[in-house]
């Protein structure tokens, strides 16, 4: 697990993430099947590529067209640009074993969730996942980080206040996580990327499926 310190310019980076959250929470056209998650009740998107799930090969993650249009200019925001970059260069910072496996012009990770709304979350694993590896998770919002937002993880026996701007990065798949609630009034967001264990499975299968294998 590695907490990162805040952005060098975290006010200005930090306020335009928010309004571009906030202008993707607007124009995103979410249905049921984007707000009622396993892992909490609460409004959110996936983009990116990913293997596992009910997929027959690596591919990637559906969308509406109107809905990864709206995700690609979020990607294309500067601020959105700086997080990332942010995350890149503090990953590689890190000593976790796959780092060296994760490379890409612009985001090392595959693919992202993003969470909007008042975001909490319930006591889980992220199981696809690769055990070893890691996610990133970077929140920002208008809320006490005193009051409500904590991160939980609860194998550690840890609650961790994490302001708006804050970067986290832990071993989802091993660690049971959750998040505190925030009050009514506040708003959080959250944009947390990954990659899934089916990549690496099938790269280490070489390019091939466990199905495949078999035959």
């Amino acid at each position: 697990m590695y907490l990162a310190d805040h952005l060098d310019d975290f006010n200005e980076v930090c306020k335009e993430t928010l309004c571009v959250f906030e202008e993707v929470e607007h124009h995103l056209q979410l249905n049921l099947s984007h707000t009622h998650y396993c892992h909490g009740n609460f409004r959110f998107i996936t983009s990116g590529i990913s293997f596992g799930g009910g997929q027959m090969r690596p591919g990637n993650l559906r969308n509406m067209v109107h809905n990864e249009k709206v995700m690609q200019n979020l990607l294309a925001n500067w601020a959105m640009q700086h997080v990332i970059q942010f995350i890149n260069k503090m990953f590689a910072a890190t000593n976790i074993p796959i780092s060296h496996l994760l490379h890409h012009d612009h985001s090392i990770f595959a693919s992202f969730i993003l969470n909007v709304g008042g975001v909490t979350t319930r006591c889980h694993h992220d199981h696809l996942n690769l055990g070893p590896g890691a996610c990133p998770v970077f929140a920002v919002g208008n809320f006490d980080p005193t009051k409500g937002g904590h991160l939980v993880l609860w194998d550690l026996k840890l609650v961790i206040e994490f302001p708006s701007g804050s970067l986290i990065i832990i071993p989802s798949a091993l660690l049971e996580h959750s998040n505190i609630p925030i009050s009514q009034d506040e708003t959080c967001h959250s944009f947390t990327q990954y990659s899934a264990m089916g990549l690496f499975q099938w790269v280490d299968n070489g390019y091939r499926t466990d199905k495949d294998l078999e035959e």
